[in-house]
């Protein structure tokens, strides 16, 4: 009970002195939103890519087959391959005279007997030629190619087991080929359908889908750390080592001076948060957030503050030097910031990083954002972060009482 009331006391304590400071404390939260405005801006030119050409792929068909023919035009008609890949039949020195013209990004190649050989259980193999000049685009194609031609070797031992016991069952040989054209068909636009090909409707870089609205939530998520770092900063250069020293005879604790600090920072912050987050769904028309998730934006944001305050207080607790604390501190909200994704964005970073993005809380917070605002999930995966408090306030516990001890 006298705890709560020590923390009630600082509470009260800390809010008066922000109140003093009604006419700076505006001016100085309002500082960083120029510069990161001016970083966002910067990175949506970089990244803008409305303008994105399709990628032209002809389609050489040297079987001449009827079977081969279907496929060609079921290519050239599917829409498996998104709007970004266009596939169209041509001949072989019409596809040759095109890559010199920069006309077709590449051609796939059906070679003679393509689909007797697979058939007949020999190696089957599509080829194709990229375009030197677009080497990103040739790649890509080449992956489709290679995801294809995997599949093509694993799905010809059934298509061959099928007709095996087809032919001992004496079906009719043109029944039996319609059969296993089927098989092949369903195994082919299985692959063009599977998670291994790109799908622009599941696979999306908001970074570059949506660069305004991203960059827009990321600037908000970076002024809202940077908030939480700026006003305990100023409520702890307040408390002046003296002032804690008295309280401490007092049996005040640095636990609850800490626990009180972080009470009006996390009220201030979610104040200025609520007022700046309300322009996001004025501005964009795309953003349509329900009653139950903007409960999710909230604990994740709340959560995110908790430990980060709990991070900046335990640095605070273990570097005895004021200005190296500083220094440490503000490293610290930096690396916070970048590992979350919201200066730039995960998929720009090594990925031998991965895994220090996947422990990172300020990355696990953003992303859930992401999700939540830019993808209109239903769901946010709060129990890495709520374990993570934990660990947090349990770690602050342990220290608090070790200073204690120490200081007895």
């Amino acid at each position: 009970m006298q705890s709560l009331k020590h923390i009630a006391l600082f509470t009260k304590n800390n809010l008066i002195q922000l109140g003093r400071k009604w006419l700076s404390l505006p001016l100085l939260l309002l500082s960083p939103i120029i510069l990161i405005g001016l970083l966002a801006l910067t990175l949506i030119s970089m990244l803008d890519v409305t303008s994105t050409d399709t990628i032209e792929v002809g389609l050489v068909d040297l079987d001449q087959s009827e079977e081969t023919e279907m496929i060609v035009e079921l290519l050239e008609e599917s829409s498996q391959l998104g709007n970004y890949i266009a596939m169209e039949k041509v001949e072989e020195e019409q596809a040759i005279e095109a890559i010199e013209n920069n006309q077709l990004s590449s051609y796939i190649i059906f070679p003679d007997h393509f689909f007797q050989k697979l058939m007949d259980g020999e190696r089957s193999q599509l080829s194709i030629i990229g375009n030197p000049q677009k080497p990103v685009e040739s790649q890509l194609i080449n992956e489709l190619v290679e995801t294809v031609t995997r599949h093509i070797r694993g799905s010809q031992a059934n298509i061959l087991t099928i007709n095996h016991y087809a032919k001992q069952l004496n079906m009719d040989n043109e029944e039996r080929n319609t059969l296993l054209f089927e098989q092949f068909t369903d195994y082919f636009f299985y692959v063009l359908g599977g998670d291994q090909v790109v799908r622009e409707d599941q696979v999306t870089n908001n970074a570059t889908a949506s660069p305004i609205l991203y960059f827009s939530l990321a600037g908000w998520f970076t002024l809202v750390t940077i908030w939480l770092f700026i006003i305990y900063k100023m409520l702890h250069q307040d408390n002046s080592l003296r002032m804690r020293q008295r309280m401490k005879l007092y049996g005040v604790t640095d636990l609850q001076q800490a626990i009180a600090s972080s009470v009006v920072t996390l009220l201030v912050t979610a104040v200025w948060a609520v007022l700046s987050f309300a322009f996001l769904p004025y501005f964009f028309d795309e953003v349509n957030i329900t009653g139950e998730n903007y409960i999710r934006i909230s604990l994740l944001l709340l959560l995110h503050g908790i430990i980060f305050l709990q991070c900046i207080i335990l640095i605070d607790w273990l570097i005895s030097s004021t200005r190296l604390t500083v220094l440490v501190q503000t490293l610290f909200t930096g690396i916070i910031i970048l590992f979350s994704g919201a200066i730039i964005p995960k998929i720009y970073f090594p990925i031998y990083l991965e895994d220090y993005f996947s422990i990172s809380f300020s990355h696990q917070s953003f992303y859930w954002m992401e999700q939540i605002i830019l993808n209109g999930r239903f769901y946010a995966e709060l129990q890495p972060l709520i374990l993570t408090a934990i660990i947090g306030g349990l770690l602050l516990a342990i220290f608090s009482f070790g200073k204690e001890r120490v200081h007895k």
